[in-house]
């Protein structure tokens, strides 16, 4: 239940409000993330204080991300203890317990992605004995809310996006005001559920710069390309144009579409400006920016960044799709300071990716696609993922001798997590995969789906050999087979043709 200030007379003249904000990460992935930014400044500009508690840096997993692809040649080994930053040795709940304590915040508001919203929920928990209300939001929040407020421990669920809905509801709450009818928010009061409805999307235009000053200073090294640079993050959009089935932007398209649309791009200009004020502020030495497809977009957009972004002239790294990639767009992204591209792929059986992942791209057109880049100075990657519904032991092999084709110096694989929000999780459910509430796993760490043609396990010894399929002549195969399985002489033989990789690939 949402807590009812005892006093209204007296809290009228209340003039503080406080927020603590959680980002309940995945260890040790330091990439600031530009919601929590735009977040904390959209509250701040309201007068609302706001402090964050940042689960990155405390162990919460066996191995990070970063180890697991490391160790699976996908991305060179680097060392954060090599900067001194080593997980914290408190217990993450007993030390957000007592960040609750002293701080005495007015509301606790959980981020949280799929993966980490159990951990989440542990942190909630582990205050609901001071009845400071809660507010959960992101992807999974959003897509799964019936699920998330039958928690004891949340009174409340924002769906969307949470700016201006924060924001209302933070000011609402201070003035002692009915917050049972706030846009975007499900609100749980009196034993009764308030689902309100969607609000429009904003225009980018209207987003603050974020503050990173909630940031731990750790946040912003960043594994890339084998080093670890200080590393800014930067919304050149929000979504993304495309509906692919797997991933959960086709479950934003779907849930805005008569609202103006998810998708959404920022002005250049203001982009540009945002990241010369905090490439001076913090020392940057690397740029991130979030687009789903950078170059799906007009050429004079394309041509304004081109143009503008020599006042930055810090190198960046962008995704794209392969239809998108041309021979004057290459020149033009190596000649303002792109050092690293990466490219969807996903699987090589154009059957699967047309019919089943909603992308109709000839093998033939992603292959020149690659061949466009080779000659260019960016460091080139190719993502691909494995474990589709109705995907086989040969399609995966498919997907292999389309990358032993593209030969793109960086070989990235992912295992397909069916996510909540993404169209294929229906399908995974239908096909009972998984359960409608069960968590979908790390798409770097471990399959999810256990298929009767395609077992966990054997997905799991197929994502670590991947690059050695793709990388070594077929007169190896059978070792790399034996490498796919479990047990000693699995791991030796593994450990054995891994160090020739590393050595011969990866240097």
């Amino acid at each position: 239940m949402v807590q009812k200030f005892k006093d209204p007379k007296v809290e009228e003249m209340k003039k503080d409000f406080k927020v603590l904000l959680i980002n309940c990460n995945t260890m040790l992935d330091t990439l600031i993330t530009a919601g929590i930014g735009t977040l904390s400044a959209s509250l701040k500009q309201e007068g609302i204080e706001v402090k964050l508690f940042d689960t990155t840096f405390y162990k919460t997993r066996d191995k990070t991300g970063d180890e697991v692809r490391a160790y699976t040649l996908q991305v060179k080994k680097t060392d954060f203890k090599e900067l001194g930053i080593l997980p914290e040795e408190g217990d993450v709940i007993e030390d957000f317990r007592k960040e609750v304590e002293s701080y005495r915040p007015d509301l606790i508001g959980l981020s949280c992605i799929e993966v980490t919203y159990s951990l989440g929920i542990e942190l909630l928990k582990a205050v609901r004995h001071t009845k400071i209300p809660t507010v959960v939001g992101g992807v999974y929040a959003t897509f799964s809310p019936d699920i998330v407020i039958k928690e004891d421990c949340v009174d409340m669920v924002c769906i969307g996006e949470g700016e201006m809905a924060l924001v209302e509801l933070c000011k609402r709450m201070r003035a002692s005001e009915d917050v049972t009818h706030v846009q975007n928010v499900w609100v749980k009061q009196n034993g009764m559920l308030y689902k309100n409805p969607l609000r429009r999307t904003m225009d980018m235009r209207e987003l603050p710069f974020q503050d990173w000053g909630v940031y731990d200073k750790r946040r912003f090294w960043k594994p890339m390309g084998g080093k670890i640079s200080v590393t800014g993050t930067f919304e050149m959009n929000r979504g993304c144009p495309y509906s692919c089935s797997f991933c959960v932007n086709s479950g934003f398209n779907k849930l805005y579409k008569g609202l103006g649309g998810y998708y959404r791009e920022q002005e250049i200009p203001r982009l540009i400006e945002e990241m010369q004020e905090k490439k001076e502020k913090y020392n940057l030495q690397f740029v991130y920016l979030v687009a789903e497809s950078f170059l799906t977009t007009s050429r004079k957009r394309i041509d304004e960044f081109a143009r503008l972004y020599p006042r930055v002239g810090l190198p960046f790294w962008i995704e794209a799709r392969p239809e998108s990639i041309t021979e004057e767009y290459v020149e033009l992204l190596a000649s303002v300071g792109c050092e690293g591209i990466s490219v969807g792929i996903e699987s090589g059986n154009y059957e699967l990716r047309k019919n089943v992942l909603g992308r109709d791209i000839t093998n033939e057109r992603v292959i020149q696609a690659f061949e466009l880049l080779e000659g260019s100075r960016i460091r080139v990657s190719g993502n691909n993922i494995i474990g589709f519904p109705t995907e086989t032991r040969e399609k995966i092999f498919d997907t292999i001798e389309l990358n032993r084709q593209i030969k793109a110096k960086g070989v990235m694989v992912s295992f397909f997590s069916p996510y909540r929000g993404c169209a294929l999780r229906e399908v995974c459910e239908l096909e009972k995969y998984l359960k409608e509430d069960d968590i979908a796993n790390d798409y770097r760490l471990s399959p999810t789906l256990n298929m009767p043609q395609l077992t966990s396990r054997e997905l799991a010894g197929l994502h670590r050999t991947f690059p050695l399929y793709v990388r070594f002549p077929k007169s190896e195969w059978p070792l790399i087979k034996i490498c796919e399985g479990n047990g000693p002489q699995a791991e030796s033989l593994y450990q054995e043709l891994s160090n020739i990789y590393t050595e011969k690939f990866m240097r």
